[in-house]
């Protein structure tokens, strides 16, 4: 389809320590004499040249508000640089309703357990590094989108085997002191490694003592 192109990743130049050096803008990179080429959609644009020999037919294209290029293409015939631009515009199109689309669908999820979660309900989170935790949270007060919440007890059940432990929270046992936290799209965040969800009232399991790296 193209003869030669060229990607460029970022905006900034280093010297031969690392060190940034100077950040270019758009303008730095489009070549001279080239047509400017709007998406209708999106922010996209192409920067289009024809080589008056017929040579070679060129594309620059960029995506949003980068300073720095996505792709920079040379065709061999103006048919194919031309269907590489449609091409682009239409991927960038629907990258753009792909993520509209994600966060739409993100809100209406935290939306739901916003309204779902309710004071008493017991929440479940499973985390850990090469072991398996598991901790329990009940929810002792809510308001539109936030619950506070206080951890509880488990009890342990016979699993035969000496490597995990068959869990069930315990409701009421309170553990430590309530925490305020927003109801969210996955559930509720503990920590930066620890989220919690509904509780499906059935047994969980974790790795036994001794058995965790």
């Amino acid at each position: 389809m193209y003869i030669w192109y060229y990607m460029y990743v970022g905006n900034e130049i280093k010297n031969k320590k690392g060190k940034n050096m100077k950040t270019m803008t758009r303008e730095f990179y489009i070549p001279k004499g080239s047509k400017e080429i709007k998406a209708a959609k999106t922010d996209a644009v192409a920067y289009i040249n024809d080589y008056e020999d017929g040579t070679k037919y060129t594309a620059m294209v960029f995506g949003g508000k980068r300073s720095a290029y996505d792709k920079y293409y040379g065709f061999k015939t103006k048919e194919a640089r031309d269907e590489y631009v449609i091409k682009y515009f239409t991927d960038q199109e629907n990258a753009a309703l792909a993520k509209k689309k994600w966060a739409a669908d993100k809100k209406a999820q935290a939306e739901e357990n916003q309204a779902n979660y309710q004071v008493g309900d017991i929440l479940v989170s499973s985390w850990g590094y090469d072991q398996t935790n598991i901790d329990y949270y009940q929810v002792i007060e809510r308001t539109a989108k936030m619950a506070t919440i206080q951890k509880i007890g488990k009890k342990y059940l016979e699993t035969g085997y000496p490597s995990e432990e068959k869990v069930m929270p315990v409701k009421d046992a309170f553990v430590g002191k309530p925490k305020k936290k927003k109801v969210g799209t996955y559930g509720i965040t503990i920590s930066s490694y620890e989220t919690a969800s509904l509780w499906d009232g059935k047994p969980d399991y974790q790795t036994a003592y001794g058995w965790g790296h």
